[in-house]
C-alpha cells in the first residue's frame, strides 16, 4: 500500500496586491503625474481619431464608387435616347455634376453654341425664371 503524502496545514501565499509590490523609489510631483496623464490621454485620443478617420475614408470611398457607378448608368441610359448631350446640375449631396457625351467635335461645338444662345436669351428675357 502506498504511503500517504503528508501536507502541511500552514500555507503561505505571497500577496499580489499592487499597493505592496510596487513601491516608488523616486517621488513624482503632481505636475509630472499630470504630464504623464496628458501623454497617455493624447496617445489614446490620437488612436481613436485615426480609427475614425480610417472608417470615414473607407465609407467615403465606397460612397464615391457608388456615385460614379450611378452616374455611369445614367449616362448609358441617356445615350440610348440622345446622340450628344450635356447634363449639368447638383447631386443630392450638393456636389456639381456634369455628364456629357459627344461622338464628334462637331457635336460638341454645336452644343456649346446652343448653350451660348440659351445663356444670352436667359440674360435678356429671364425665360428660365418661370
Amino acid at each position: 500500500m502506498p504511503k500517504k503524502k503528508i501536507t502541511s496545514e500552514n500555507t503561505s501565499i505571497p500577496s499580489l496586491s499592487s499597493d505592496q509590490s510596487i513601491t516608488p523609489k523616486v517621488k513624482i510631483t503632481a505636475k509630472e503625474v499630470e504630464q504623464i496623464h496628458k501623454k497617455v490621454f493624447d496617445a489614446v485620443n490620437n488612436l481613436e481619431l485615426q480609427k475614425s478617420l480610417d472608417k470615414w475614408l473607407k465609407e467615403n470611398h465606397q460612397h464615391q464608387q457608388v456615385a460614379m457607378r450611378d452616374l455611369g448608368l445614367l449616362k448609358a441610359i441617356i445615350s440610348e435616347y440622345l446622340d450628344s448631350f450635356l447634363v449639368f446640375g447638383y447631386n443630392l449631396d450638393g456636389e456639381r455634376v456634369i455628364l456629357q457625351n459627344f461622338s464628334k467635335a462637331r457635336d460638341r461645338d454645336a452644343l456649346m453654341e446652343f448653350l451660348k444662345i440659351v445663356f444670352i436669351k436667359q440674360q435678356q428675357e429671364n425665360f428660365l425664371d418661370d
